[in-house]
């Protein structure tokens, strides 16, 4: 029989490490409370959709560059927990707008192929 090793995580040291440790272990958390203020913020201030969605596509590509570019410690959490909201505010726009344009096409081809039989059938 195969023992599970034993893990000791060492504590941070510092309010600095401390706080580290809990954005990291939060990051979705806090990901999804900014994502839900922004998303208040847009219902109260109503930008326009076009708008909100392309701040949050800026804002999202450069928290994401700028993350890769620079070493792990606070800043880096802060930008990954930004890229995290933005990412949970543009999925569901583009999916739907995608959708949309999706059904449109589908819509399109269908009145065209309904067109082309009744042409055909001279109806």
């Amino acid at each position: 029989m195969t023992e599970i090793p034993l893990v000791i995580e060492e504590r941070p040291k510092g309010v600095k490490g401390w706080f580290r440790q809990l954005l990291k272990g939060r990051r979705l958390l806090l990901a999804g409370i900014l994502a839900l203020l922004e998303v208040i913020a847009i219902i109260i201030w109503r930008p326009g959709v076009l708008i909100a969605v392309i701040g949050a596509i800026l804002v999202l590509s450069l928290a994401v560059i700028v993350a890769i570019r620079i070493k792990p410690g606070f800043w880096r959490d802060v930008l990954w927990i930004v890229a995290g909201a933005q990412a949970m505010i543009v999925t569901p726009i583009v999916l739907v707008g995608a959708s949309l344009l999706l059904g449109i096409l589908i819509a399109g081809v269908l009145i065209v192929g309904i067109i082309a039989l009744a042409l055909r059938m001279k109806w």
